[in-house]
């Protein structure tokens, strides 16, 4: 691993329970540091006998913002590793419990994380959301699994809306398995590890195999889509968004609806729309 004092993820392993949390403020973006910081932890959490259950958290204001928005329409957004191809699969295959302390904010990319871990603990006052149709792209793995978290009328609202909502919004969805106070969120989440742990707890539950709900399916795209006709500005980003989430709902499986919306999004990172919004959002740093 790097130095201690300058890498972005940090591994510790207690009674137990390996705790890797990002370390990268300010807000803990999905940096290239930071998605290579997380394959080795995820790596070692994996090879670490003494570790039974795996927390993952961020340091700081909030759990994850997201990708480095200085990375969006550069090469570094598509240098290894990337986050749904290298960093959610490891962490999907993990052979033991994985489960995500959320507190501050869980945003893009960020959220996304916490959607391919096993279990999901939040405090009820995080700022979640998929913001990246105002960045003129789209939610690559938030449009496969959102459909499955939420019903589809939601989940079309919320990556299409771009909106910022409380993480209480979300009580009694699968989004999140523990919605907690403020300042909780670790100490549930050790708690649901050090509780599996006990009860010798192998199931492993992923979003990912959640069923998108198929009543009224096509109604709902239907009306989706024609809500956007005529509308501007963005809505060209947002029907690539919709026709994404469409993939969840039309494709045969997961990997399926995965190849669609990825090629949707790459096209969408090498247009001028992403490295326009970009600019955009960084002069108004």
């Amino acid at each position: 691993m790097a130095n201690i004092d300058t890498d972005p993820v940090r591994y510790a392993c207690i009674n137990g329970v390996a705790t890797i949390t990002i370390d990268s403020a300010p807000v803990n973006a999905l940096s290239v540091a930071v998605r290579s910081g997380l394959l080795r932890a995820f790596a070692q959490a994996r090879a670490d006998e003494n570790a039974r259950a795996v927390v993952l958290t961020g340091r700081g204001k909030g759990f994850c913002a997201g990708g480095d928005i200085r990375e969006f329409g550069t090469p570094a957004a598509a240098t290894p590793p990337g986050l749904s191809i290298h960093v959610h699969p490891m962490i999907e295959s993990m052979n033991k419990p994985v489960i995500a302390a959320i507190h501050g904010m869980a945003i893009g990319g960020g959220l996304e994380t916490a959607l391919v871990c096993h279990y999901r603990v939040v405090e009820a006052d995080t700022r979640v959301g998929l913001p990246e149709v105002g960045l003129g792209t789209i939610p690559l793995s938030g449009t496969q699994r959102m459909p499955r978290a939420l019903d589809l009328r939601r989940a079309i609202d919320m990556i299409l809306s771009a909106r910022m909502e409380p993480a209480s919004a979300f009580a009694g969805t699968a989004l999140f398995d523990q919605i907690v106070g403020h300042g909780q969120a670790l100490a549930s989440a050790m708690q649901l590890a050090h509780a599996l742990i006990e009860r010798n707890d192998v199931s492993l539950p992923l979003i990912r195999h959640l069923p998108v709900a198929i009543n009224q399916t096509a109604e709902v795209l239907e009306e989706a889509r024609a809500h956007l006709i005529g509308q501007e500005p963005g809505s060209a980003v947002r029907a690539q968004a919709l026709a994404a989430i469409g993939a969840a709902v039309e494709c045969v499986d997961f990997e399926a609806g995965m190849r669609t919306a990825r090629a949707i999004y790459d096209a969408l990172m090498a247009s001028d729309e992403v490295r326009i919004q970009r600019e955009r959002f960084l002069n108004r740093k």
